[in-house]
């Protein structure tokens, strides 16, 4: 997903409109609509101040998660290399990889009986 929709989407979540997000960022309409369209990239700090603004992440304003709620625990250099691996996998093998995952997770867990 690029920065545009995941733009649209939240001003259609939150209820707002351009020229109100805009002022609130203290940037031209011009400028965001730039962005909303993607004619136009906003540079870092922008894209702070959007994820502020929504109150989510740099990540999903970018659109590399699905999560608009940040994590309330951030993920360990393991877990983020874990997650970095299965974005590499290609779509039709996820499900293994899952699955394998699961199979691995019950190693050592004591059966109720």
């Amino acid at each position: 997903m690029d920065i545009g929709t995941q733009l649209r989407n939240l001003l259609e979540q939150d209820g707002i409109t351009q020229k109100e997000l805009a002022e609130a960022l203290n940037i031209s309409a011009t400028t965001l609509n730039g962005y909303v369209q993607n004619r136009r990239q906003p540079d870092a700090k922008t894209v702070i101040r959007l994820a502020s603004y929504f109150n989510t992440t740099t990540d999903y304003i970018y659109g590399v998660t699905t999560l608009r709620e940040p994590l309330s625990i951030p993920y360990n250099a393991e877990e983020r290399h874990l997650v970095n691996i299965y974005r590499g996998i290609p779509e039709d093998k996820k499900p293994l990889y899952i699955e394998t995952g699961r199979i691995f997770s019950n190693f050592g867990k004591k059966k109720r009986t």
